[in-house]
């Protein structure tokens, strides 16, 4: 009878061994670009071709199966391959064997383009590889830094890239995706991000948009030197005008819509004061010539010299500023 109670209190009082921790699993997980492409800022997207790999230690999971690439517009695989093979590599170096796999996919990704600073702006483009089946506490991609990289020779149409780097990360989900088994309010996934910085090299198209712009600010300037009918000269600023806000709707188009004012879409807002000071300046030398003076005096002297150099100082002001900022 002593024997029973001082064995149960003896159960109660002596702590609970707590139970055993697992490690996840991991698989080194790699990727070389090979093509990265179809920059439309207009469909918020880009495009990009890839290899990925996996090597691991254990037949299943297979980890290429279960991946995801996150915001992906359309994904394809190109082809994929499996293999047993004895490990030569520093890579878990406690297995004997290892399990290869690789695929190659192209995609089309969401990407929000900002281009306040055209064309001078640089970007951080992501391909993220998302595991699908196994939460973070189950298995972790473990990148594979030496072998990751990128082709080259890439005809990046007017880019260049300055960084490449690979990283992984735990994603947090607020939700346990309805699974009896998941008791966590919050359930993590293993991630591996591939982040691409890219900077534009190419002005030429800047230059197409802007050259319509700067050459209607100069013809209404020039028209307060002409000596033609006020009506004629009006006509010029009013085709004038018309051309700018049309010329800034096709910028919009090729750029793509901002919440924000862009580098472009303030040389057209400057381009439109102008043009609008300019005939203003044109309907006040109709006054002063109603009143027998000469407005040439004026216009030659002052308006003309004012007008042109304080655009192309404004211009030059806003672009650098644009330049160093990026």
């Amino acid at each position: 009878m002593l024997i029973a109670v001082f064995s149960c209190w003896l159960s109660q009082t002596l702590p609970v061994q707590a139970e055993a921790v697992t490690s996840p699993k991991t698989c080194q997980i790699g990727v070389y670009l090979t093509s990265l492409r179809d920059f439309k800022p207009a469909d918020k997207s880009f495009s990009a071709n890839f290899w990925v790999w996996s090597v691991c230690p254990f037949e299943t999971p297979k980890p290429l199966e279960s991946l995801k690439v996150v915001n992906s517009n359309e994904v394809n695989k190109n082809y994929s391959s499996f293999s047993r093979s004895e490990n030569l590599s520093d890579t878990f170096k406690a297995s004997k064997n290892v399990f290869w796999s690789e695929e190659e996919i192209s995609t089309s990704l969401y990407y929000n383009w900002d281009t306040k600073n055209y064309p001078f702006d640089r970007h951080v483009l992501k391909i993220t590889l998302e595991e699908t089946q196994l939460d973070a506490s189950t298995f972790l991609h473990a990148p594979d830094f030496a072998g990751t990289g990128y082709q080259k020779d890439m005809d990046l149409e007017g880019w260049k890239i300055i960084d490449f780097k690979i990283a992984q990360e735990n994603f947090p989900y607020r939700t346990s995706f309805g699974s009896p088994g998941i008791k966590r309010e919050i359930n993590y996934r293993s991630r591996l991000v591939i982040s691409i910085t890219i900077n534009r090299e190419s002005k030429v198209s800047f230059f197409k948009l802007a050259i319509g712009v700067y050459a209607a600010v100069a013809l209404s300037i020039m028209a307060l030197l002409l000596d033609e009918d006020f009506g004629d000269r009006m006509g010029i600023f009013v085709g004038n005008l018309f051309a700018v806000i049309v010329n800034m709707q096709a910028a919009t188009s090729d750029l793509g819509s901002s919440n924000s004012v862009t580098l472009i879409d303030f040389i057209h807002i400057i381009a439109i004061i102008y043009i609008f000071i300019s005939a203003s300046l044109l309907v006040y030398t109709r006054f002063l010539s109603e009143s027998d003076k000469d407005s040439r005096y004026l216009m030659r002297r002052f308006a003309v010299p004012i007008l042109g150099g304080s655009f192309v100082v404004l211009n030059i002001v806003i672009i650098f500023h644009a330049a160093i900022v990026g």
